[in-house]
Formats: C-alpha cells, structure tokens, sequence
C-alpha cells in the first residue's frame, strides 16, 4: 500500500469514527445560566445519546479559605470532617428543550456519578465530576436549554442552562427525528380590542386657587440622577404636555377628575400612573417621584400590569395599558429589539408551568404585533419556575414570581 493511500484509509476511518461516535463540542458556550458552581465541561452527540459532561463544585464559604488545611483531622484516633452543608442530585423530569418551542424536548435517560431518585451529601472544597445522558438532540438544533428544575429546600443544589452551542449540523438529506409532543392549542388567542373609554361629563371650570398640586422629580433609576422629561394627561378631553428640562415638575390638577399621566424621557423606559385627587387623603398637594430604566443592552424591565385568565394564556384588558406602553416605546426606538419572557411560580407540573409561560410570552408578542411592532423585533420565551424572585414560600412570593418581563437584545 503506498503512502496516498494509507493516507486515504487513514481519513477513511477517522470520518467512520466521527460518524459513530457523533460531534463532540468542549466547553460550550452559554448564554445564560442560575448558578455559577456548575459548568458544562463537554457535550458529545452520539447516535443514541446527548452526553453532557458536568463539574460541580461547593465552594468555600467566606472564613473557610483559611481553614482549608484543617477540614480533615486526627481526633482521638478517628478521622474528622467538615460536616456536609448542602446535597445534590439530579431531578429525573430533567429535560433539554428547543429554545422557544417547548413541544421539543428530550429525555433524562440515565446518569454517572450523580444521583437522581435521592441526593449526594457535599462538602466545602469537594469538586464532583458527573455525566448526563439525554435522547439524542435532532440534527440541525445547535442551541439548546437544559432545565434541572426548582429545589425543595434551601439545601439543595439546582441549575439551568439556557443558550447552550453545539456542533449538530442537519444530515444531507435535512431530515430531523424530533419528538414532539402536541398541543391541545397551536395559536396565540385572539387579542380583544381596547374600548375606549366613554367621554365624561365636563365639570364646571375650577379656580385656580381650589387647584390641586402635583409635584416631583423624574430620576434616572441607576445613578439617582434627575433626567430631562416630558409628562403628558388628558383634562377634559385635551391632551396637555408638560415639559421639564431639569427633570422637576409642577402641575395643577382638578381635584374632581381622575387623571391619567404618562412620563417619558428619551432613552428611558416609561412610567404610568393614574391619580384622583378627590380619592386621597392627601389635601392641597401630592408628590410623585419617577425612577425611569435606561434602555441598555441586556436590561431586564418588570411589566407589573400583565394580567391573564386563571391557569390560561388569555390576555385581560386590565393588561393593555401596559402593553400599550411597551408598543409606543418600542414605535419611538425603531432599532430596539427585545426579548419577552413569561415566569411562573413553582405549583403544579414542571413541563405544563414551561408550556403555560412560553403561551403567555406569545401572546404578548401576539398583542405587540397587532399593534403594528415587526415580529422580527421581539422574541417570545418561558422560564416556567425555573428563574424565581422569591423562595414560592408563601403567596405573596408565589405572586411575586409570576410575571411577565423583556429582555433589551439590541438597540
């Protein structure tokens, strides 16, 4: 056999080895993940399996480092350790998703050295390597989220990962083997348009020494910092302006009307706010600070105003001023795009919570839209109980966790 042809048989096997074994990818980028003492070190795809490669590692807590030295020692002839502080395991409903479509979604099989019907006592210092082997990614899907699930206790160790590359280029003839799970519901619902509101009966003029007064500042919310705004209302039908470029206003209301306010500043996200004067039981005079986001990159906003049917993806009208806001934003930075996200608390089925938020996030996208929003400007994900604000101990945690935000991803 001469030399081009060992070579070619070389080439030959390595390519069949490759066939077998799959793409292996080390060190995969991440987009994102809850916990920063675990990594995913290597993902291999093979014809059967998706095999991601893990390192967890308890850390050392403040005033520990010192005492490293000292965690193992000889007591009365016996060893002694460190008691454990926490456990880890792996949840059997974990699951790898396709981002953006939770009907896609694959399988724990089977783990190494990491348990998944109970849990492994960890140590300060301790570094625990372990496998996870998922049904096989389909071919062409080389970003993937990998949800570990919600803990049950303040012990317990979780993670997710969300954005997670790999090579796992379609096959020659484009066809994929995904398994997917249908829906009872394929389509966002429909949006129940906005009624406006019936025109009040106009109240006689007031003096302008029976006034009410409101004042405030309009602050930048990071550096505290009063920012040029503009505050706008209705009375009487007319929509007044207010302007203000030191960011400190004063204005005079009828103590009779309820007054809408809309506060904006260029390169912030706006506020709302709705006041009757005759209502409160402040006399004379209110005042109202603002503390506006700036619109950066990577800028999470709260949407406080989102409200939906019960255990359902329907959009209320009490949701629409809110959304609203976020269109005409959206209207006055044509170059922003966002990302909206839906969260849940931790009641109920895992895959039904990630499938009830992803609904949820659509149907926003869905309302953006139909408000005249280019579709290619918003993405729509859920989290489902994955990224809590609070520890779902009681309902008002419960309450808190369930919300819809968005993300800034260009701008």
């Amino acid at each position: 056999m001469n030399y081009k042809s060992l070579l070619a048989f070389a080439c030959a096997i390595v390519l069949s080895f490759t066939a077998t074994f799959g793409q292996i990818t080390e060190n995969p980028k991440v987009e994102e993940q809850s916990a920063e003492y675990v990594k995913i070190k290597r993902v291999e795809l093979t014809d059967q399996y998706t095999i991601v490669y893990m390192q967890f590692e308890e850390k050392l807590t403040p005033g520990f480092k010192d005492l490293q030295p000292y965690l193992k020692r000889r007591q009365g002839g016996q060893q002694f350790e460190m008691p454990s502080t926490s456990t880890i395991g792996l949840d059997p409903e974990t699951r790898l998703y396709k981002p953006g479509d939770v009907n896609v979604r694959f399988k724990l099989i089977k783990t190494k050295d990491i348990p998944t019907e109970m849990r492994k006592q960890v140590n300060p210092g301790d570094v625990v390597d372990f496998v996870a082997y998922f049904e096989r990614l389909s071919p062409g899907i080389e970003v993937f989220d990998f949800y570990e699930g919600r803990a049950k206790s303040k012990y317990e160790k979780t993670w997710n990962f969300y954005g997670i590359h790999v090579k796992n280029p379609l096959k020659k003839n484009g066809k994929t083997t995904a398994k997917v799970i249908p829906k009872t519901e394929k389509t966002a619902p429909p949006i129940i348009e906005e009624k406006k509101e019936e025109k009040i009966e106009t109240k006689p003029v007031v003096p302008e020494e029976e006034l009410v007064m409101i004042k405030g500042t309009v602050y930048d919310s990071k550096t505290r910092n009063p920012v040029p705004a503009q505050i706008s209302y209705l009375e009487k039908g007319d929509s007044l302006q207010y302007k203000s470029s030191s960011g400190n206003y004063r204005i005079g209301i009828n103590p009779n009307e309820r007054y809408d306010f809309k506060v904006f500043a260029k390169g912030y996200y706006g506020s709302n706010f709705s006041l009757n004067a005759a209502d409160s039981a402040s006399k004379g005079s209110f005042v109202k600070d603002f503390y506006l986001i700036p619109l950066t990159v990577g800028e999470t906003i709260s949407l406080p105003n989102i409200y939906f049917e019960t255990s359902k993806y329907t959009l209320l009208p009490e949701s629409f001023a809110e959304l609203n806001r976020l269109a005409d934003m959206m209207k006055e930075n044509p170059e922003i795009k966002i990302r909206v996200e839906g969260h849940t608390d931790n009641v109920g089925d895992f895959d039904k919570n990630l499938e009830l938020s992803t609904s949820r996030a659509l149907s926003v996208k869905t309302y953006l839209i139909n408000k005249g929003i280019d579709e290619q400007r918003i993405e729509a994900k859920g989290f489902g109980a994955t990224k809590p604000l609070a520890k779902n101990g009681s309902e008002a945690e419960k309450r808190k966790n369930r919300r819809v935000e968005f993300v800034i991803t260009k701008i």
